[in-house]
């Protein structure tokens, strides 16, 4: 039933597995079930508007997050938050900005932090990933719970009054 040929610039990712299958058997998940994936069929059948992720959420080796919405990737770190340069904890990322943002439509390789330059871009993704992480889940549904925010090192700069 796959158009060949099909092309879409939708944002996927290895979460959407879940609910792909789930959508394509015809069974209807619960609310604790795959609280971050999104059903690929919509794409699969080129009616890309039904596809309905607002952004998608990353995390790297070492657990920090970031956030990808639209033309925009917000890094909740300094360095890679991994293995390769600058790693966390190293002096070359203590000298960097807490956080990082790109125009990854314009940027893809990532070598322009505009983090200082579009602070409304930076509030409005890390609000969304503050209340996506608080609510445990990016799908709509009842929230779920999630670990405790104050010991969970890699989301320490959440703070309530940023997530309202």
């Amino acid at each position: 039933k796959i158009e060949s040929g099909l092309v879409s610039d939708k944002v996927i990712c290895t979460t959407d597995l879940l609910a792909t299958c789930a959508d394509i058997v015809g069974t209807e998940l619960k609310d604790n079930e795959a609280e971050d994936s999104f059903s690929m069929l919509p794409l699969f059948m080129n009616n890309d508007d039904d596809f309905k992720r607002e952004a998608t959420i990353h995390s790297s080796i070492d657990g920090s997050f970031a956030i990808r919405k639209d033309d925009y990737k917000l890094i909740m770190a300094p360095g890679s938050g991994g293995w390769s340069a600058p790693a966390p904890g190293s002096e070359e990322a203590k000298a960097l900005p807490d956080m990082q943002l790109y125009n990854i439509a314009l940027d893809p390789g990532e070598s322009k932090n505009v983090f200082l330059s579009h602070k409304d871009k930076v509030t409005e993704l890390k609000t969304l990933l503050a209340k996506q992480i608080l609510e445990g889940r990016s799908t709509m549904g009842q929230p779920q719970k999630n670990d405790p925010v104050e010991h969970w090192k890699q989301i320490n700069w959440i703070n309530k009054t940023n997530t309202k």
